[in-house]
């Protein structure tokens, strides 16, 4: 089978950081079928961050770049290469299968939904299958996450782009496990839904004896030796991660607990505001470090004491969430402080941490507190259970393996 699948901000080694493309190609080429990740030649998970032209090969996978325009911020630029993106994919694909072949199925993903359009047109000319891949719901994101009117120009046409895809696809993939009543009252079939999360690579946590410390694992370990319980968060630092919740949780630590440390790991609008913070507040138990190469930051996770993951409370929650950094932690067989409320929670259901409530510092120094009087071996069970389940039903050579079945169904 010739797989085309379409996302405009696919990364991989070498290309950028959101990899679900590149591991289900990976995966489908070694069943044999011969697949093509088409993304735009610029976007702002690229790493390193620059634009890319014509095909490039990584690790097996066969990327292909349509041109947009380079932006910065989230303000017209990034408009205008969404934009650019739809226009140019359906002609870039017909050129594509007139050099190439026709694909049998095409995969539009949705980071944004603008190009599907362009993908089903592709699709009916080239008569293939088309399957809609939706990582959020649009336009619901824009209205409860944006604050923007449900009576504006981008949502009225982004809501007929949403019913319209439901309603063309031949599959439906959503990330979030509980949106299907939600795409059934906006006009999809309910036989189309199929629920495939995020999921972790197994190999992401392989060690190689022979290759040298990190320098941020070296310092967790000296921290961890020094008699300090380390907590992680790996991650964006943006508004809607609920950061500053934590910080203030290690406000009230600080004294009481100065032993228990909390290490920020990544990049963001609002780190240097939460920096501030935290300087102001004199939160010696806090350090930000700089984001660091994904395999890195695996090993970095398994010599930490807990991972720590938070989200802002939102209504469109009520759908599920699928967080890449809650499967890493997993699979890093950390136990797990889990301050989200949405309609699932895996840590609850696989037992593998403590929940607690994101927009409650006490609550969350509460239960990080109870984190560290569980005994060493309550940790590892806790660890061990969620390395289980990440393995079982969120481990991209099983989705890849569930994704598969789909698409020879169609």
């Amino acid at each position: 089978m010739k797989i085309w699948y379409i996302h405009p901000s696919a990364g991989g080694p070498g290309v950028g950081r959101y990899w679900r493309a590149y591991y289900f190609a990976k995966h489908w080429a070694k069943s044999g079928h011969q697949c093509l990740v088409m993304s735009a030649s610029y976007h702002h998970l690229l790493e390193p961050d620059s634009p890319r032209h014509g095909d490039e090969h990584k690790d097996g996978v066969h990327y292909a770049f349509i041109p947009t325009i380079k932006y910065s911020g989230n303000g017209m630029g990034r408009k205008l290469s969404m934009l650019l993106f739809s226009v140019l994919l359906a002609p870039y694909c017909l050129f594509r299968a007139v050099k190439q072949g026709r694909p049998d199925v095409i995969i539009y993903s949705s980071p944004h939904p603008f190009g599907y359009v362009g993908a089903w047109l592709a699709a009916k000319l080239l008569r293939s299958k088309i399957l809609f891949e939706v990582r959020d719901i649009w336009p619901l994101s824009l209205v409860e996450l944006a604050d923007m009117s449900p009576e504006s120009r981008v949502v009225k046409v982004t809501g007929w782009i949403e019913q319209f895809a439901y309603k063309k696809s031949d599959k439906v993939i959503s990330l979030l496990p509980c949106a299907k009543d939600h795409m059934v009252s906006r006009g999809m079939a309910p036989e189309k839904f199929v629920w495939i999360p995020n999921g972790v690579g197994g190999v992401e946590v392989a060690s190689d004896d022979t290759e040298p410390v990190a320098p941020l694992e070296q310092h967790v370990i000296d921290l961890k030796q020094q008699g300090n319980f380390v907590v992680i968060y790996a991650g964006a630092l943006g508004e809607p991660n609920a950061i500053h919740t934590v910080l203030e949780a290690f406000r009230l630590l600080k004294t009481s607990h100065p032993t228990i440390k909390l290490l920020l790991v990544g990049r963001g609008v609002m780190k240097s505001r939460l920096m501030q913070y935290a300087e102001d507040e004199a939160l010696t138990n806090v350090e930000f470090h700089d984001q660091i190469d994904k395999a890195d930051i695996m090993k970095v996770l398994t010599q930490a004491s807990a991972g720590y993951i938070s989200l802002n409370p939102q209504p469109i929650f009520r759908f599920g969430i699928s967080p890449n950094k809650l499967w890493d932690y997993m699979l890093a067989k950390l136990p797990v402080i889990f301050a989200c409320k949405a309609a699932n929670n895996p840590v609850e259901d696989h037992q593998c941490g403590l929940s607690a409530d994101p927009i409650d510092p006490e609550s969350i120094a509460n239960t990080i507190k109870t984190m560290t009087l569980h005994s060493e071996a309550d940790r590892q069970r806790m660890g061990e259970a969620g390395y289980e389940a990440v393995l079982r039903l969120y481990e991209y050579e099983a989705l890849a393996a569930r994704f598969e079945k789909e698409l020879l169904s169609i």
